[in-house]
Formats: structure tokens, C-alpha cells, sequence
């Protein structure tokens, strides 16, 4: 069959099973196997594919149709005008976390020393060491397959990154001008659409209101933040109310709010 063919036919199956954005589903999972961008589909659209290449798209199609994400099968997501190296070991980077980067871009002071706690696949300390060169970035995560994707990521982009393995601070004894962290935030009873279930739970859920690790996490904050340092971080805008609050409790004042990230100053 011809590309328009394919397509349509990978779209078919995809909404019988019940798979969101099938179009752009189906278009990136065709791009993958070709090694295209989705311009070039629309401009080859009656060119035609090899048996091979039938082949391993049906392949990925049948895997999209049990609802597995579409970046563990392409194994590529773009994050703050990167390409990352994404896999089921590691939460995928979301949209709304680019504002975080932005925050801490804006905030840092220079020549400053930055760290990102639970990094996962090294998504928000990557972009950001992309944009300034001048910080020191260190990062951590529990999760040792984890900290494999991050090492990959910082391999491709050709980032200097300090990396450990630590559940939150447990590892780190130095003081930092700013920290950026997207933590655990799902409560344990979240009804989650069929491709999040196929995250990393370790990177999903953090107790009955969601929060329990964002506790546990502000208060060894003092510990580890100078005076008048940063902190940027992630919830759900329901969340919001209570993280402020906690945050509080520690010494910490509201600077930035968004839809989905908060920013703190240390009194």
C-alpha cells in the first residue's frame, strides 16, 4: 500500500481500540519507521512502503492498539526544543514542565549551583544546562535505570551534569542557589487513562493526597538551600493550595505561580 493508504488504515485500527489522537499517533509512529518528519509524509503520500517497512509499522501499530505509549515504542520525545531519549524506565516529559525550565532560566543567579531531584530522564536539568552554560547542575535520582536514561540524554546533548543516586537528599550534603524538582504528585487511588498506567509508578504516585514525598522532600529543603535560594516545582493545580501551605511551614514564600508549577524563595 501507499503511505495515504497506510495511514488510514493504522487509523482504523487504532480508533477501534479506542486510542486518542489517532491521526498524530499514526503519523508518528509511520515517521519512526521511515525515518521521516510528518512533512514528508504529506508531500509523499503516494510513495510506497517496502514489505519491511510494512512490517515493523504493523508491528508498532498492533503495540499503539494495547494502548503502549508512543514514546516507548519510537523511544524519541522533545522537551523544551530537545530530543530525548525516552523508555518505560522513565516518567515522559509533559508540556507543562517546560514552564519550570523557564522559571529557573529567568531565576538562577549566575554562576550559580542548581540541583534537579528525581530527574528521571534528565528532561528539566538538561534544558536548562542548555541555556545556562554559566551554573553548576548537579542531579539525583533513586531509580538506578533512571539515572541510565539521564546518562543517555546528557551523552547526546553533550552536557556536563553531576549525577547520583540518591533518594532525594539522602546522598547530597552540598547547599545549592536553586532546586528544580517534578516529584511524585498522583494520589495512590488516581483513576489514570490506559498509557500513564504504563509509566513508572515510582515516578507517579505519592500517597493518599498525592503530596506524601513533597513532605518528606521540603522538609530536608532547609537543609540544603541557602538563604534566599529557589525552588521550582510541580502538582496539579488542585494540589496547589495545600503545597503552598506545606512550603510555608519551612520558610518558604510564594514568587511564581502557573497552571501547574509553583516557585519559592527561602526567607
Amino acid at each position: 500500500m501507499n503511505i495515504v493508504d497506510t495511514l488510514k488504515a493504522a487509523q482504523d485500527q487504532l480508533t477501534a481500540a479506542k486510542v486518542n489522537s489517532v491521526r498524530l499517533d499514526s503519523e508518528l509512529l509511520l515517521c519512526h519507521v521511515l525515518g521521516k518528519d510528518r512533512s514528508w509524509l504529506l508531500a509523499h503520500d503516494q510513495d510506497r512502503l517496502t514489505p519491511e517497512q510494512s512490517k515493523a509499522y504493523a508491528a508498532l501499530v498492533d503495540k499503539r492498539s494495547m494502548h503502549v505509549p508512543v514514546v516507548h515504542l519510537t523511544n524519541q520525545r522533545e522537551f523544551y526544543g530537545l530530543d530525548l531519549y525516552i523508555d518505560k524506565d522513565v516518567l515522559t516529559p509533559r508540556v507543562e514542565t517546560e514552564k519550570m525550565v523557564d522559571f529557573a532560566i529567568k531565576h538562577a543567579p549566575k554562576r550559580g549551583r542548581l540541583i534537579d531531584i528525581g530527574t528521571g530522564s534528565g528532561a528539566i536539568a538538561i534544558a536548562v544546562a542548555k541555556h545556562r552554560a554559566d551554573l553548576d547542575i548537579w542531579a539525583t535520582e533513586v531509580s538506578a535505570k533512571a539515572l541510565e536514561v539521564a546518562q543517555k540524554n546528557l551523552k547526546l546533548h553533550e552536557i556536563d551534569i553531576t549525577l547520583a543516586e540518591s533518594d532525594l537528599f539522602s546522598k547530597i550534603t552540598q547547599k545549592f542557589d536553586v532546586v528544580v524538582c517534578n516529584l511524585p504528585y498522583l494520589a495512590d487511588d488516581a483513576d489514570l487513562m490506559p498509557e500513564v498506567q504504563k509509566e513508572p509508578s515510582v515516578a507517579l504516585f505519592g500517597g493518599q493526597d498525592g503530596l506524601d514525598i513533597y513532605r518528606r522532600f521540603l522538609l530536608e529543603l532547609p537543609n540544603h538551600l541557602d538563604p534566599g535560594g529557589l525552588l521550582f516545582t510541580e502538582c496539579d493545580p488542585w494540589q496547589q493550595k495545600s503545597l503552598i501551605a506545606e512550603a510555608q511551614k519551612v520558610g518558604l514564600e510564594l514568587i511564581e505561580e502557573d497552571y501547574f508549577i509553583l516557585g519559592f524563595r527561602l526567607k
